[in-house]
């Protein structure tokens, strides 16, 4: 079993690797050159009978708020508490359904 420390550490790893380029669309230059790396912070953690439910943000929308630095694709993350395995949810839906899928056995490895 799979402690909440543990599964911090999990999705921490899983967020490091995933950093993302954002491209400055505020430029008023043609071509939107200037890039900035967002490091992905959590933002929320939902604990639930199977594990803990990670939502992410990039850290330029968390700090500033602003539309024009939200990330778009964060769908959440489960960690499950019997093994340790790292799951992706979706965005297409409510999280209640990919958490009732992931329920059913219907999960797609992160």
């Amino acid at each position: 079993m799979l402690t909440r420390q543990q599964a911090d550490l999990v999705v921490t790893e899983w967020l490091d690797r995933h950093e993302i380029a954002t491209i400055d669309f505020e430029s008023p230059l043609p071509r939107h050159d200037e890039q900035h790396i967002q490091k992905l912070v959590v933002v929320r953690v939902d604990e639930h009978d199977f594990g803990w439910v990670y939502f992410y943000d990039g850290s330029a929308h968390v700090k500033t708020g602003k539309p024009s630095d939200a990330i778009a694709g964060n769908a959440p993350l489960i960690v499950a508490r019997t093994d340790g395995r790292l799951y992706i949810t979706g965005t297409a839906h409510p999280i209640e359904y990919y958490l009732d899928e992931f329920r059913r056995g219907n999960r797609t490895s992160a």
